[in-house]
């Protein structure tokens, strides 16, 4: 496949008090009552405390943002709860004709950076206003995933929901020229099925991970399903390179074939996405395909997108 950068869609530079760092894992999400595609994010003051807000932009022509709001629309959550210190949006999903935002929240903690841990809130129909949020994870830590359960992608089957998730089993300390001296987790991804957001069965082995001594970390994954073959489109994190879009395909969504080669879309020459890119969102909009992702330092230099020209 061949994706074509168009260019940088949202800059964090002030716009609010609140809006000076961070464009954080752009969520995309079609509204054709109002033929626009409205894009989730996080964005934080110099606190690093993300809070999600969105902006519209012409499915089109995303180029052109036809509206920010500048209120949060999810803010952190109360002292001691799991989002206290921030959040990110993971993906927003039609369940039982409810419109959830499902998101990442953050924990700082005093031994390790963080812990990350998933949940969702209520949006009315309008997708504008929050009506209720979970206080838990939906995921929570379990014995052998005892420090991040979180960016979740979901699909529905039927009455079935399957979910890929960011599962960390371990820190490490890195002391590579890029990491100098820095305790990082080793993530891989994991699958999920439920029927409520209660109940779930966890396969038992991660479906994508590392295959060499190098890699370490892959995040937020985002699947889709093209006919009868799932593509998931993944951050892969290395010791020794900043983040690149890796890409995989299966036909039952476990067994997956890693074909990071084809994913066809790497760091600029110079610019806003020249270290690294990450955080990738695909969505088809009327004959298009587009990805929303992530560039330079995880996203502070905030996201823009690329069109599929070449599948």
């Amino acid at each position: 496949m061949k994706w074509l950068k168009r260019g940088r869609i949202f800059e964090p530079i002030g716009q609010t008090p609140w809006m000076k760092k961070y464009g954080i894992l752009p969520t995309p999400y079609y509204i054709p009552e109002k033929n626009i595609i409205r894009i989730f994010f996080g964005t934080s003051a110099e606190d690093n405390i993300c809070k999600i807000t969105y902006l519209d932009v012409n499915p089109d022509n995303p180029s052109e943002v036809v509206y920010l709001h500048k209120e949060p629309l999810l803010k952190e959550g109360e002292i001691g709860l799991f989002d206290e210190h921030g959040l990110n949006p993971s993906q927003v999903v039609n369940v039982s004709n409810k419109i959830y935002l499902f998101y990442i929240g953050y924990q700082r903690m005093v031994n390790v950076p963080y812990l990350l841990f998933c949940s969702y809130a209520e949006l009315n129909d309008s997708l504008d206003k929050v009506i209720s949020r979970r206080k838990t994870p939906i995921l929570d830590r379990v014995e052998d995933e005892p420090y991040i359960r979180s960016a979740i992608t979901i699909i529905q089957e039927s009455d079935t929901y399957l979910i890929w998730y960011v599962s960390a089993y371990k820190w490490e300390l890195l002391n590579t020229e890029l990491f100098k001296n820095k305790l990082m987790p080793n993530y891989h991804i994991k699958f999920a099925k439920t029927k409520n957001f209660i109940d779930f069965d966890i396969y038992e082995k991660p479906v994508i991970k590392a295959e060499n001594e190098d890699e370490f970390g892959f995040g937020r994954p985002w699947c889709i399903k093209d006919e009868n073959t799932f593509k998931m489109w993944y951050s892969l994190r290395r010791k020794n390179t900043p983040y690149r879009i890796g890409y995989a395909e299966s036909m039952d969504g476990i067994n997956w074939i890693r074909k990071d080669d084809e994913v066809g879309i790497d760091v600029s020459e110079n610019g806003w996405d020249s270290e690294m890119i990450c955080y990738p969102a695909v969505i088809r909009v009327k004959d298009k395909v587009y990805m929303f992702y992530n560039g330079n330092n995880n996203g502070a230099t905030g996201f823009g997108y690329a069109e599929l020209v070449e599948d």
